[in-house]
C-alpha cells in the first residue's frame, strides 16, 4: 500500500506540473472557452492535483507495510 500511495503521489504531481504549463492552452482549444478563463482553470486544477499529490506522499509515510492484512 505504501508503494501504491507513493506512486500515486508522484503521478499526481506530474499531472499538476503538466496542467500548470500546458493546461490553459489545452482547455482553451478543446472546450472553445476564453483563454484567460482556461488559464485560471488550468492553474486551479494544477493546484488541486498538486495538493492531492502531496497528501498521498505524506500518507505513505503513515502506512505500515508489515504484511498483516
Amino acid at each position: 500500500m505504501k508503494c501504491l500511495l507513493k506512486g500515486a503521489g508522484k503521478a499526481l504531481l506530474v499531472i499538476a506540473v503538466l496542467l500548470f504549463f500546458v493546461g490553459g492552452k489545452a482547455i482553451s482549444v478543446f472546450t472553445k472557452t476564453d483563454r484567460v478563463t482556461a488559464e485560471m482553470l488550468g492553474i486551479a486544477l494544477a493546484f488541486v492535483f498538486g495538493i492531492l499529490g502531496v497528501v498521498a506522499n505524506n500518507a505513505a509515510g503513515y502506512v505500515d507495510d508489515d504484511g498483516a492484512q
